[in-house]
């Protein structure tokens, strides 16, 4: 039997597949190299996330298998938003933020003992998103990336 917890984990994982494959394909597609870089970090903390949502899942039991239908979905997506300019697309990024970030604290209660941390961590990493495009609206474009670092293991170059 599967339980709420083990379900959860796999739709943030799925979440985090799809949001990887955004940033990597929305960086490959951008003609502008700053925001590619900025859009690399995003790729990186999504990878990082969903890397340890795999820990987790094969912990439980259960593979962690991306979805090509999230992969997919998330590449033809960056596809669309690559035409349209970065400061256009982030008052939309923040809508979608809040409510993530709301439902992802929600969620913290699923944990069994000993696993909230990881459901902290992915609130959190969605809080980073949400810091760097508040941020990015605000001007303060050369420190916005510092919340998404603060999360990475190994930041790229």
């Amino acid at each position: 039997m599967t339980n709420v917890y083990e379900v959860y984990v796999e739709e943030r994982f799925q979440g985090e597949v799809y949001g990887e494959a955004l940033f990597r394909s929305w960086a490959d597609a951008t003609p502008d190299p700053t925001t590619a870089r900025k859009l690399r970090f995003l790729e990186q903390l999504e990878r990082e996330t969903k890397e340890k949502l795999a820990l987790e899942l094969r912990a439980l039991g259960r593979p962690a298998t991306p979805d090509p239908a999230r992969k997919k979905e998330g590449e033809e997506v960056a596809g669309q938003l690559a035409a349209t300019p970065w400061l256009d697309l982030l008052p939309n990024f923040l809508a979608q933020l809040g409510p993530l970030i709301q439902e992802f604290e929600a969620a913290e209660q699923l944990a069994p003992p000993g696993k909230l941390p990881l459901l902290r961590q992915v609130t959190d990493h969605e809080r980073a998103l949400l810091l760097f495009a508040q941020r990015e609206i605000e001007g303060g474009a050369s420190d916005s990336l510092e919340p998404v670092r603060a999360m990475l293991e190994a930041p790229p170059d």
